[in-house]
């Protein structure tokens, strides 16, 4: 049950960007990442702090991407007593600055259980280049 309920909230997250509407990214996201939210890079590196600049993160993206394709693996999810990782894998495929992008790699999410609710509070995106 707990797995499906992070699942969930990882679909949520995933058909907000990929549907493309950045107007409407904030009010899909906002039930879904803690305020503390950390993003990394491939090398751990930080690339931003706090909810809103995670959910700026997938509006910049849509605003200056558009999509073309987008596949990803059923999430892998291990839950220790208020704390969990989700894994999955993507491919994408998109249009920007006038190229066509082809990339791919991995998502790791930790959620934190707060209040019967999980919620994101680290993503970590390793594309397959940096693996």
């Amino acid at each position: 049950m707990e797995q499906e309920e992070i699942t969930r909230v990882l679909q949520r997250i995933n058909e907000a960007w990929i549907m493309g509407y950045a107007d409407q990214i904030p009010r899909a996201m906002d039930d879904c990442f803690d305020d503390r939210m950390v993003i990394k890079g491939s090398d751990f590196q930080t690339l931003g702090t706090g909810k809103a600049a995670c959910i700026q993160s997938y509006v910049d993206f849509v605003n200056s991407a558009r999509i073309k394709g987008c596949t990803l693996s059923t999430p892998h999810v291990e839950v220790t007593g208020d704390t969990a990782v989700a894994t999955y894998s993507w491919q994408l495929t998109y249009d920007q600055n006038g190229k066509e992008h082809k990339d791919s790699g991995n998502d790791l999410f930790v959620f934190a259980r707060a209040d019967g609710r999980w919620l994101a509070v680290c993503r970590v995106m390793i594309p397959a280049a940096a693996q």
